[in-house]
């Protein structure tokens, strides 16, 4: 069931996809989270390429740059290439 308050959800296509790929869907780490939603209650660092916000409790969390969602780190591999830049600044 997916968490109260979410703004965002993965499709039924996104969903069948992790599937078919032998994962199992868990809101918790495969949904994204708009910077709102994000942890403030925890110190962390922003990487300054990226955008990904680096908590002191060990959690990371990747900014798509195509639509400036966060995702747990666990769940949707980052795409972008590590040369290309960075359309965060």
């Amino acid at each position: 069931e997916d968490e109260p308050g979410r703004q965002f959800t993965l499709s039924e296509e996104e969903i069948t996809e992790l599937e078919s790929l032998g994962l199992e869907y868990d809101p918790y780490y495969d949904d994204p989270y708009t910077e709102e939603e994000l942890p403030e209650d925890v110190p962390y660092r922003k990487n300054g390429r990226f955008g990904d916000r680096i908590y002191d409790n060990g959690e990371i969390f990747y900014r798509d740059s195509t639509n400036g969602l966060y995702y747990r780190q666990g769940s949707k591999p980052r795409s972008q290439s590590f040369w290309a830049s960075s359309r965060y600044d």
